[in-house]
């Protein structure tokens, strides 16, 4: 088992989830799966545009010259099972030749394996296999080329999609806390709020602790909403018009709450939490959890959330 930035895998995970993905991603192409059984025959999946594909996971978590030396080694020998299984796989595809072998693995660290494959395109092209096509290609690519399918192909064999934040250090959480930003301002001075209960009052150590809490919840969160905006679109949309819904509703709930700032901000992160984990099934708990703890944090952060008096 292996962890990668979109959750844990190994081989047989990994190869379930491309298989859905590929599904989902090649339907108009035609998308043919080959099962293992009664071999492996060099590609598990073509689409009759002559696109073939292999899939591999690491046993476990290697260093970057082990991986490279992991990965070029599978592709050297999968790649030779097109000619030990041509006559088999000359009856599968039927008519259609391959144009693209592509090696599908959750990442890859060195470019020099682009070099190798760049090497075995080549010659693969001069053995003249009647199940390749003139302009044979072998290519390499990583978990991103499936990130738009995830989340369903994950929910397809019961787990959940992952989404790492980018790593966040107590250097960084100084910086941003020390920066004179609009929202360092507006968390530190509405922690003071929450721990004082109070418009303005003086820091303490709790609002200097609760401050930094919410400046790692601001800064963990962001980075997962902006990869959900790069990779995941579909789920940023939805995220966004749920943030907008709660939003609206973020004065009347201040002004009817009558107990400590404290207490409404609590209330207000359980019932943010509560929508988040509803709407957000295809997602994994910790993964949620940063959504949520975000909006909290961007709203006083961003101003939404106020504790003025009334």
């Amino acid at each position: 088992m292996i962890q990668t930035k979109y959750g844990e895998f190994d081989g047989n995970r990994w190869e379930a989830v491309c298989q859905v993905c590929f599904k989902l991603k090649y339907e108009q192409d035609s998308y043919q799966e080959i099962k293992a059984s009664p071999g492996d025959h060099g590609i598990e999946g073509f689409t009759r545009k002559g696109d073939a594909f292999q899939c591999y996971c690491p046993e476990k978590q290697y260093t970057q010259d082990e991986l490279h030396e992991n990965i070029r080694d599978k592709i050297t020998k999968d790649l030779k099972k097109l000619i030990s299984f041509e006559k088999a796989l000359k009856s599968k595809l039927n008519g259609t030749k391959i144009k693209r072998w592509i090696f599908v693995t959750p990442y890859f660290e060195k470019n020099q394996i682009i070099d190798h494959c760049a090497k075995k395109s080549q010659y693969y092209r001069q053995l003249g296999l009647e199940i390749l096509d003139n302009d044979f290609d072998v290519l390499i690519y990583d978990v991103e080329f499936l990130t738009k399918y995830l989340p369903v192909a994950l929910n397809s064999i019961g787990e959940k999609l992952f989404i790492e934040p980018d790593s966040v250090v107590t250097q960084d959480i100084d910086n941003f806390k020390n920066s004179g930003s609009e929202q360092a301002i507006n968390i530190i001075n509405k922690s003071i709020s929450i721990v004082e209960n109070k418009e303005i009052s003086d820091s303490s150590k709790k609002s200097e602790k609760l401050a930094k809490s919410y400046i790692k919840q601001y800064l963990d969160g962001f980075s997962v909403v902006t990869k959900l905006q790069m990779r995941f679109k579909e789920s940023h949309e939805k995220y966004l018009r749920n943030v907008d819904e709660m939003a609206t509703h973020l004065e009347q709930k201040k002004i009817f709450h009558n107990s400590s700032n404290k207490d409404f901000v609590e209330q207000l992160n359980s019932e943010v939490r509560e929508r988040i984990n509803s709407e957000f099934s295809e997602l994994d708990p910790a993964t949620r959890n940063r959504l949520a703890y975000f909006v909290v944090a961007s709203w006083l952060a961003d101003c939404p959330l106020r504790f003025d008096d009334l």
